[in-house]
Formats: C-alpha cells, sequence, structure tokens
C-alpha cells in the first residue's frame, strides 16, 4: 500500500471534526416504521456502514405534519429517544450522524401544488422555519452531530429557493434574498436554538436543469447567504423532479458527474463543499478531493450495492460490488411500489437485522448448472456457508444473459455484476468450468443440483415467409448489422434496449409490441429521459399496443388491439425480444434422480436480473439439506 489516499484524512463541518471524507447521503430508504419508528433495520444499514468505516451519514428525519415509513420521525420530543439505538451504532465505530430535516412535503412537477409553501401566509412561512428549527433542537437532542436543510429537488425549501417557482410577493419571494430568506432565517433560528457550534448544512440543486431554471451563479449568491446566515456547509447535488436524470444519474451518466459543480463553489466560498452524484469507484472520489473539486463526497445508491465501499479506499485486495446506477430497486421499483429500497445486486440490503450468512456445520458438494447471474449468485451463496460449490457453464465467459445486456446502450457499468462474482467466487473456493456444455448432470458426488439454466425466448405466433427471425441474445452477439433497417418485436425492457442498440450501431429500427406498461415503468425515469432522447433525434417509429402477425421479404403486417390490420412495406431484418418463459421441462426432468434439484432464476420464474438475484439468494440461503 503506498501514500495514504486524502480519502482517508480527517476534516471539520464547523465544531465536528470527521474521520475521513466520506458521507452516506439522505436516501428515503422505507426502513422505518410505518408511522415514523426507528427500527432495527435501519440500524443494522447504518451501524453495518459505520463499522466498515464511512465517516459521517446524512439521515433524514421528519420535523413535522403526517409521519410515513419513508423516514423517521422527529415531529414532537416523544420521538427523540428512538433515536439512541442509531445513534450508537453510528458512534461506536467513530463515525458521524447529520440529521436531513426532511418534512414529508410537497414536490413541483409530482406532487402539484396543494399544499404549495406559495399558498402559506407569511405568518404561515414563519411557523414552517420554526418547525426545522424546532426538529434541528430535537435531532441535537437525539444525538445527532449536525443538521442538513434539504433545499434540493424541488422539496418545499427548494420550491421558496426556486426564483422560477416562487409567486410569493412577500418578503419570502421576488429576487435571491427573498427567496432565500426562509432558509436563512432558518439557519439563523437553528443556530439560536442549538447554539453556534452545532452544524448545520445547506443541501441545494446546484443547477435546476430546467427550462429556465437556476444556474450555479444564482447558487453562488443564495450559499453565499447560507454562509453569512451561519451555514457550515454546502451540500450540492443538481435537478428537480422535472429533470431527475440528474438527481439520480443512471448508468449512462460519467461518475463524479457533479464534480465541477462543487469547484465553481468551493472558488467562491470559505466553508466545505460536499458533492454527491454517481461517485462508485473510490478513485473518482480520490480525485475529486486531490482536485479541489470537494472538501467531501459524499454517495446514496452506493452505500446500498455494498456495505463495506470504505473498506476498499487504496487497497486493492478488497472485492466490493460496484453500483451500476440502475436505480431499478433503489428508484423505480421503490417509488412505483412505496416499497422499501432494493439493490438488483445485494439482496441483503433491508435485511441485514435478519439474515447472516454463517457456515454450516457439514460442507456439501453443490454442482450449478449455468453461470447467469442467478446461478453466480447461488454459487456465492453456497459457498458463503462453507460448501464446495463447482458451476458449469457452456459458454466461454459467466454472466449469461447479463452479459449480452451490458452491451446495449449507458450499460457497460452493468458488467460491474458480472466482475465482481467473477472475483468473488475464487476467493470463495467456488470451481468454474467454462466451455462445458452438459447434458443432464455431469458426472459427480453431488449432494445438491443448482439448476440456473435460465428461460427459453418468448417466440409469438407470427407466420414467417422465407425470413428467418433473430432473438435478441442472438442479435447482440452478431455484431453489425445485417441488414440497416430493422423491427423490433416487442416493446417491454428489452424490446427499448435493442431498438437502442440499433440505433447505437447506424441503423434504423422500428418497434412494435403491446406491453401495456409505459416504457417509464420498465426504464426507470431517468433511464427513459437518455434513451427517449436517443430516439426521438433518430426518428424511431414505435407502434404500441399491437402485434406483429405476418413477415415476409417484402415488409410485415401488425395488428392492433382494436383489430385493424396495417401492411408495412420493406425489406427489414427481425429481433424478436418478448422476454422469457421457464425453462423446457424436459431439460429440467434431465437433471433429476442423481441429487435433489434446486431450480432458481428464470429457468423457475420469469423476471428480470434483479427478480433472478435475489431468487437465487432466497433460496440459496434458506436452502436445507436433509
Amino acid at each position: 500500500m503506498g501514500e495514504k489516499p486524502l480519502l482517508l484524512s480527517p476534516a471539520r463541518i464547523g465544531s465536528v471534526e470527521i474521520k475521513n471524507r466520506v458521507f452516506v447521503s439522505s436516501m428515503c430508504l422505507y426502513f422505518s416504521g410505518r408511522n415514523g419508528e426507528v427500527t432495527d433495520k435501519m440500524t443494522a444499514f447504518f451501524g453495518n456502514r459505520a463499522k466498515s468505516g464511512t465517516g459521517a451519514f446524512i439521515i433524514p428525519a421528519n420535523p413535522h405534519g403526517a409521519d410515513k415509513r419513508a423516514r423517521g420521525s422527529l415531529a414532537g420530543d416523544g420521538r427523540i429517544a428512538q433515536w439512541k439505538p442509531l445513534m450508537d451504532a453510528i458512534h461506536s465505530p467513530g463515525a458521524r450522524a447529520f440529521c436531513q430535516i426532511h418534512p414529508s412535503g410537497i414536490q413541483f412537477g409530482r406532487s402539484g401544488f396543494a399544499e404549495s409553501p406559495f399558498d402559506l401566509s407569511t405568518d404561515e412561512i414563519k411557523a414552517l422555519i420554526e418547525s426545522y428549527a424546532q426538529g434541528a433542537l430535537r435531532a441535537k437532542k437525539a444525538g445527532f452531530d449536525g443538521v442538513e436543510i434539504h433545499g434540493a429537488h424541488g422539496h418545499e425549501v427548494a420550491l421558496l429557493l426556486s426564483e422560477r417557482l416562487n409567486t410569493r410577493t412577500d418578503k419570502y419571494g421576488g429576487g435571491t434574498e427573498n427567496c432565500a430568506r426562509s432558509v436563512t432565517e432558518m439557519i439563523a433560528r437553528m443556530k439560536e436554538l442549538c447554539g453556534k457550534d452545532f452544524p448545520v448544512i445547506l443541501r441545494i440543486s446546484g443547477e435546476e436543469r430546467v427550462p429556465g431554471g437556476r444556474e450555479l451563479p444564482g447558487t453562488l449568491d443564495i450559499c453565499r447567504l447560507a454562509r453569512a446566515a451561519g451555514a457550515d456547509a454546502i451540500h450540492v447535488s443538481a435537478g428537480m423532479p422535472e429533470s431527475e436524470e440528474w438527481e439520480c444519474p443512471p448508468s449512462e451518466i460519467e461518475q463524479g458527474v457533479h464534480a465541477e459543480m462543487g469547484r465553481y463553489l468551493k472558488a467562491g466560498l470559505d466553508i466545505p463543499v460536499i458533492v454527491v452524484g454517481r461517485i462508485v469507484d473510490w478513485r473518482v472520489a480520490e480525485r475529486m478531493i486531490k482536485s479541489g473539486d470537494a472538501d467531501f463526497v459524499a454517495m446514496a445508491r452506493t452505500a446500498l450495492a455494498e456495505a463495506n465501499w470504505a473498506q476498499a479506499i487504496g487497497r486493492d485486495d478488497v472485492i466490493i460490488r460496484m453500483c451500476i446506477g440502475c436505480n431499478q430497486g433503489c428508484r423505480t421499483r421503490r417509488e412505483q411500489n412505496k416499497a422499501m429500497a432494493a439493490c438488483l445486486q445485494n439482496p441483503l440490503l433491508g435485511r441485514e437485522e435478519i439474515i447472516n450468512i454463517v457456515k454450516d456445520n457439514h460442507p456439501k458438494k453443490i454442482c450449478v448448472i449455468g453461470a447467469g447471474v442467478s446461478g453466480l449468485e447461488a454459487a456465492n451463496v453456497f459457498s458463503q456457508r462453507g460448501h464446495d460449490v463447482t458451476i458449469f457453464e457452456r459458454e466461454r465467459e459467466i454472466g449469461g444473459m447479463f452479459r449480452w445486456a451490458s452491451t446495449t446502450p449507458g450499460k457497460k457499468s452493468y458488467m460491474n455484476v458480472v466482475e465482481y462474482y467473477g472475483k468473488i467466487l475464487p476467493r470463495q473456493g467456488v470451481e468454474i468450468k467454462l466451455n462445458s456444455l452438459v447434458s443432464g448432470v455431469p458426472d459427480g458426488e453431488w449432494d445438491l443440483v443448482v439448476a440456473a439454466i435460465g428461460g427459453t425466448p418468448i417466440r409469438p405466433p407470427i407466420k414467417t415467409e422465407n425470413v428467418t427471425p433473430q432473438t435478441a441474445v442472438e442479435f447482440l452477439a452478431g455484431g453489425k448489422l445485417e441488414p440497416v433497417s430493422y423491427v423490433v418485436i416487442g416493446d417491454g425492457l428489452v424490446g427499448y434496449e435493442i431498438a437502442d442498440c440499433i440505433i447505437e450501431r447506424g441503423g434504423r429500427a422500428i418497434l412494435v409490441g403491446n406491453d401495456p406498461r409505459d416504457p417509464v415503468a420498465t426504464q426507470g425515469v431517468a433511464r427513459w429521459h437518455f434513451m427517449k432522447s436517443r430516439f426521438d433525434r433518430a426518428g424511431l417509429e414505435i407502434i404500441r399496443h399491437s402485434t406483429v402477425r405476418r413477415i415476409t421479404p417484402e415488409g410485415f403486417a401488425v395488428k392492433n388491439d382494436d383489430g385493424e390490420t396495417r401492411e408495412i412495406e420493406g425489406s427489414f431484418g427481425y429481433v424478436i425480444a418478448c422476454g422469457f418463459k421457464t425453462a423446457a421441462e424436459d431439460e429440467l426432468r434431465s437433471f433429476a434422480g442423481r441429487a435433489p434439484v434446486l431450480t432458481v432464476g428464470n429457468a423457475d420464474a420469469p423476471g428480470d436480473a434483479m427478480d433472478a438475484i435475489h431468487d437465487a439468494f432466497d433460496k440459496s440461503v434458506t436452502y436445507s439439506f436433509a
């Protein structure tokens, strides 16, 4: 190990020293109780990351109004005591805790203006300011080391800060100083109640990134006003709900995307600047600190994917999961279902208080057939349980369908998942036999066979005349386009990705399908923004609520949900991207007889990569050997 990384050096926010430059930023994890109770789930999550070396955490709490599962409550003195176990879990390893004062308020573009801060009277704005300040005082009594005001991303404070949106005509609207007045008065009142040495951080969108929205010079003006009022640090991100692709940047956005904003604000301020946004590799974070882009770096999704991220700083021997920016479990599914945050590649997330994988007393010999993500995860769990695991894979590389999916536009970082398994499994003693096409169970004395052979591509009943459609995998494996124009059959997750790939390779595409879901539901808000921009530029034709009925060398016929048929002429290649069904029964039967069979992933139930990994994890953790 060479020179100690600057990331591991201590620094201060106000009077509080933090042992390194690493923050875990605030997230609405839905780990709290239904009425804002602080739970063992929260304590385990933050405590494990504190033990692994994270310097500080920003944890949201509701200071007033209705309590919800998204965050713990500080809406009354009776809520103070419930935070003690969590504070102890963070402080015991030497980490710090800051409370983000984060009411269950509205967001522009997401919830409308039914309870807009612009409609409040001047006295009601003053009451809002007092509530934030009282929340800060309760946070101090609960053991937090400081607080953060959430003034980013369209929440009520962000609305008041936005000259574009703030329509008030009193002293809390009109011009930078008035729009910032609610924040400056909050900071001053917090200092009055909590003491000048109690740190206050302002979280702010450096750029709103909406038409007519605030840009960096205006943000710097607000930050200077906040500094004059007593703010001890600025935490910069970007975006509003209209521009969520910047609030929670997806995989196509480069790491450290907000570094330039941090550098700009640091040049104009004399207080620390915390920068968040697609910080995954510790080397990127180190470069940001060294180059003066930030005093501290903050990450959220990175900490969901890997509890031990801080242990890898400056070390090559620590193998960790690297966030891929898919937003699938932590954003899309969470928002759609109002469910706990989850992670595609870390199925332990949200269950750290109830699952502890330990070695079994009697090691068994386990055969895993298939090195897609479900087979890899099953091998990962069983090897952690102390068993002798061998994987048989017919291809020359591990990763299965997920490897091919990683070749589509904006998904290069998805290979982080495959690379993690490629490193961790050999370390745990797993033998991987590639180029091993097996029929039935390979020779050996196996105590368990894990069937992770994936699903079978769905082929809809299309009449074909002298044309052979490709599957999605066949297309991705093919490389160059032959011909240039394609029809993609299927408008689910994979169909849109295949169309995107065709466009990236210089081709033209028509997408046809009858998936009832909006593409935002399958791709996620942030990823869809960039994908749709590419589609719009390329002129992608999307024919929804329709099925392809016939394909010939001269063209194809589609039938919509109303029964109307349309003929489209042209010379096309065809790619079927209609998803997968479970593995063929005869193939699964071929594994029976030699040992018990555990079927995981798409071989057992159709789904996406997250479903496959979580299914394999759940079955492998709970499997009981007779």
